[in-house]
């Protein structure tokens, strides 16, 4: 991926953030590190358009562990990282709030964790339709290939919006209270 300029990658973020599982995760982790010498205002505009895919693709996970992958690698938690999927997944209530504390990142601190508190709603929705046996795909087009990281998504959405919590206003701080997470 190192061969491939930024610009073309950029071109190709949706798609590969809104890809199936099978193989996604060494370009995720090539994306990322092929993104470690940009400027700052890419590496932000990366995570802003990666919270606002979460929300609408059919992979969650995907986008979530990019930008598991992108926040670790960006913050100060960097050397303590272990890169498999679920770990990345795993750090994310750790990796985002402490990227975002981050004197650059303030500028896009709200609509990320909008866009995340969001996405975390859809996931937990997902995830309580699917425990109750009444999951129908049209309600949340999420692919059914996720379905067996639902709980393990929504625990980790939940924790994460916790951890940002101070970036939500009362309303939303209140609805992510009143969620209940096994």
């Amino acid at each position: 991926m190192g061969s491939i300029p930024l610009t073309e990658l950029g071109r190709l973020k949706a798609f590969i953030l809104n890809s199936e599982s099978l193989g996604i995760w060494d370009v995720l982790v090539e994306v990322a590190a092929a993104l470690q010498p940009a400027e700052g205002s890419v590496k932000r505009q990366w995570v802003v358009d990666a919270v606002e895919i979460c929300c609408i693709t059919n992979y969650p996970s995907k986008a979530l562990q990019f930008i598991g992958l992108l926040s670790g690698s960006c913050c100060k938690y960097m050397p303590l990282l272990i890169v498999d999927r679920f770990t990345v997944l795993s750090d994310l209530p750790v990796t985002l709030p402490s990227l975002l504390l981050e004197p650059n990142w303030g500028v896009v601190a709200e609509s990320v964790v909008s866009h995340i508190f969001a996405s975390a709603e859809r996931i937990y929705d997902w995830a309580t339709h699917i425990a109750r046996g009444d999951y129908l795909p049209s309600l949340q087009p999420i692919d059914k290939s996720e379905n067996d990281m639902a709980v393990f998504l929504m625990r980790v959405m939940h924790q994460t919006c916790v951890s940002l919590k101070n970036y939500l206003p009362l309303e939303k701080q209140l609805r992510l209270a009143n969620m209940v997470v096994a």
